[in-house]
């Protein structure tokens, strides 16, 4: 019974993500979770609490919660200063479907972490 629940599930979860909307949706989430990833993994190699980068941002440490949380979808502009305040780039780029479109963090000239989605 459990795996035909989860072969169910899979058919399901292919089948949302086969329609092109929910792909656009799946993608963006995709981007931002990476996204806080990467901060989260930068703040603790380099020592900085939420408190810390909402200071060196000017908004207040909720505000960095409710990102960190994925309460609120970060755009661009908040993404590049966030990249900013930790000593980072934000580099997003585009590429053909057959290929892998990546958005891709980076610190100095060292590449941190990269999203991938077919």
């Amino acid at each position: 019974m459990a795996r035909s629940m989860s072969t169910s599930l899979l058919d399901d979860l292919n089948g949302l993500i086969s329609d092109e909307s929910a792909q656009i949706e799946y993608k963006h989430e995709l981007a931002i979770s990476a996204f806080t990833n990467d901060v989260a993994r930068l703040m603790t190699d380099q020592g900085i609490s939420q408190s810390e980068l909402a200071r060196r941002l000017g908004v207040s440490r909720a505000r960095v919660s409710q990102l960190m949380r994925h309460k609120s979808s970060p755009t661009l502009h908040t993404m590049v200063e966030v990249a900013n305040a930790l000593g980072c780039d934000v580099s997003p780029g585009l590429a053909p479907r057959e290929s892998r479109a990546e958005l891709d963090v980076v610190e100095g000239d060292r590449e941190r972490a990269s999203v991938r989605s077919a």
